[in-house]
């Protein structure tokens, strides 16, 4: 469905979401990556927003009009390995593991302090430790934490002796965050404090009882007595909070910015839910139900919102959490958007075969959702995948909410791959995403032997899923050769390597070249390429249906930022990709 024919702003069209102006009649085309994958020679071992903001510069060079995230959602701090971001403890605020450290203004100051930690990080051994830090090829959350961690803490006792205007700029913040930021701050404080001292991890749920009411005089005591310490976990939210603004600010010379995803939900034993456990349901857990790609059903472990509570207010949390995510955005993913109209929830003890369907406000959300959509000027992508109910993805079209369409889910009855011409318009296409192989590991099955290697796949059913896959290409193959993206040559080359599950990666990245080129031949409004796809990266980042079995989460990017500026692959796919996009001969 095309967008309206007039030329005027879509924001001015109640009940619908805002469109940027490129997309108003036009097309745009970006990257898709994850930051803590991101290498850098000056990062400590995660990608950070130093990165991020060399990776903006890089995508505007290449003529790229968005740069879109995995959640940047603040995650458990006593516990940095548990490091799903679709599992994080608050969607309000953000991981602070993404600071860079020596970015942070109190760093450079000619105070005592500072001189210090700046003496102490460019130590003999402080070195070795962030080289080995960063050479890893999976991020070492734990060490990373450390290491960050007991800078921040120097910062912000710089901070502390230094304040001036820095203060005056932290207490307007501080005030702006409100009570939200406060409870926040108090329950990461009263996190570390009792995992410290009785070795208890996560928090809320096995604390005693007085403890556990937010509200509770117990509560406000145990603040006033480590106010400092709750200081401490607000400053680091005003430093990340500050970073990431500054790179949207360098965004600015994109179309549309920064791309960023609120998760579906939080972890049960998290801030969110200490702040406001009755908007949650504490004996149900969310997921969906089985189906014949998963026959067991999914259970994702978290706590189902409670669809009143989401309307208390005229729907103000729903509205906060939006804004609060809208911030510092030109687009939102909305993670598992069917979840405005219903959700599959799991009673607890039980399986998904027990779980059911129940419903949500769906049109007083969509409703607020377009409403923080116009106000924040910005674009709102809804990822339909899975079990879409009938209507639904009509009903966000007619909210101007992108559809969410990957390459490898986008098949007919007989399990051919759609023609880039029937995509719809207002959609963001791309190939993969985070719980799917990446397309050169899919195209030769390393995802089939991930599992196979952790025991999740029989050596037999190994066997029957790489002939199913090797069909699944010759599908993919057969659609990129028809219309035109493979010629002959490149499409017998292409077989071979799938055959022989090869570890060549030319013939592999020209089947990605191809298939990005078919995808930005439909008329889908924006097309995002993702950055594993662009590096051949063969293993994928979260394999699903597994926790300590495989490195979720943690493997890095096979080249360093400075490496990637100079890649012929990535230019020569971007050059494709932008002059498909755009309509450049």
């Amino acid at each position: 469905r095309a967008l309206p024919e007039s030329r005027r702003d879509v924001t001015e069209d109640a009940g619908r979401a805002y469109v940027p102006p490129v997309l108003h009649e036009g097309r745009a085309w970006g990257f898709a990556i994850n930051l803590y994958a991101l290498r850098s020679k000056t990062n400590w071992g995660i990608g950070d927003f130093g990165d991020l903001q060399a990776f903006v510069r890089l995508a505007a060079r290449l003529g790229a009009e968005v740069v879109g995230l995995n959640p940047l959602h603040a995650l458990h701090y006593v516990d940095p390995e548990a490091a799903s971001p679709y599992s994080p403890t608050s969607r309000y605020f953000r991981n602070p593991l993404y600071i860079d450290v020596t970015a942070v203004p109190e760093f450079g100051v000619d105070a005592p302090r500072a001189t210090a930690l700046r003496e102490r990080v460019a130590s003999p051994a402080f070195v070795a430790m962030l080289d080995d830090l960063r050479a890893a090829p999976d991020v070492a959350y734990a060490r990373v934490g450390r290491a960050k961690f007991s800078a921040l803490e120097a910062l912000y006792a710089v901070f502390r002796d230094v304040r001036g205007e820095r203060l005056r700029a932290f207490r307007a913040y501080v005030d702006a965050a409100g009570e939200r930021l406060e409870r926040f701050a108090v329950y990461e404080a009263m996190t570390e404090r009792f995992a410290r001292d009785g070795g208890r991890v996560r928090g809320w749920l096995t604390w005693s009882d007085e403890y556990r009411d937010a509200s509770s005089a117990a509560v406000k005591t145990w603040a006033a007595k480590y106010r400092r310490r709750v200081e401490y976990f607000k400053y680091l939210q005003w430093i990340a909070d500050a970073q990431l603004a500054a790179v949207a600010n360098e965004a600015r010379s994109l179309a549309i910015g920064l791309y960023l995803d609120l998760a579906v939900g939080v972890d049960i034993n998290s801030a969110d839910v200490w702040t406001d456990p009755a908007a949650y349901v504490f004996d149900e857990t969310i997921g969906a139900p089985p189906d014949p790609l998963g026959p067991f059903g999914q259970n994702w472990g978290l706590p189902p919102l409670e669809p009143h509570a989401m309307l208390r207010d005229d729907g103000a949390a729903f509205d906060a959490l939006l804004t609060a995510n809208m911030a510092h955005a030109g687009a939102l993913r909305l993670d598992h958007v069917m979840a405005l109209m219903r959700l599959f929830r799991i009673p607890a003890g039980k399986t998904p075969a027990d779980g059911a369907y129940v419903a949500y406000p769906f049109e007083a959300l969509l409703a607020i959702a377009a409403r923080a959509s116009r106000r924040a000027r910005c674009l709102v992508v809804g990822e339909d995948l899975g079990n879409v109910p009938d209507g639904f993805r009509e009903r966000m079209e007619r909210a101007a909410i992108f559809s969410y369409r990957l390459l490898l889910f986008e098949r007919d009855a007989a399990g051919a791959f759609r023609p880039p011409e029937v995509y719809p318009e207002l959609a963001l296409a791309t190939a993969t995403t985070h719980d799917v192989p990446t397309l050169p590991g899919w195209c030769v099955g390393r995802d089939i032997e991930a599992r196979r290697g952790i025991g999740l796949l029989s050596e037999h059913d190994a066997w029957v899923a790489h002939s199913d896959r090797r069909i699944d290409v010759s599908r993919l193959l057969d659609a990129l050769r028809a219309h035109g993206e493979l010629d002959d040559d490149a499409f017998e080359a292409s077989h071979r390597a799938v055959d022989a599950r090869t570890s060549e990666r030319a013939p592999v990245a020209a089947i990605v070249r191809a298939a990005y080129r078919y995808l930005a031949r439909s008329p889908a409004r924006l097309v995002l390429v993702a950055l594993d796809d662009a590096l051949g990266e063969w293993e994928q980042v979260n394999l699903p249906g597994t926790f300590v079995e495989y490195p979720n989460w943690r493997r890095k990017s096979a080249l360093d930022l400075d490496d990637m500026a100079s890649d012929a692959g990535i230019a020569a796919l971007a050059r494709e990709v932008r002059e498909r996009v755009k309509g450049v001969s």
